[in-house]
């Protein structure tokens, strides 16, 4: 049986100088991980966006999502959610 992936490596982590933050988004009432959240950034992670950006977006509106942010998404199916990410245009500029 493979080894479950560990939970930092599932965190949405925010370094803001010498600060690391988890954004509460990722998070479900009980404290347990959200699974859309978690892969979505483990896709994220796969594309090589940047943790910071990934959390960005999140909480962004998008015209992808007809305006709305990916954390107002996280209760229906992700599969749209998957696709504004693989279509979203990552700089890093």
């Amino acid at each position: 049986m493979e080894d479950p992936e560990p939970v930092t490596q599932q965190l949405v982590r925010v370094f803001i100088d010498n600060g690391t933050f988890c954004p509460g988004f990722q998070f479900l009432p009980g404290g347990q991980l959200q699974p859309t959240v978690t892969a979505l950034f483990r896709r994220a992670m796969e594309l090589g966006v940047q943790p910071n950006y990934f959390a960005l977006w999140m909480i962004a509106p998008f015209r992808d999502l007809a305006g709305n942010r990916p954390v107002d998404h996280l209760t229906t199916d992700p599969a749209p959610l998957l696709r504004a990410l693989e279509n979203h245009r990552w700089r890093y500029n």
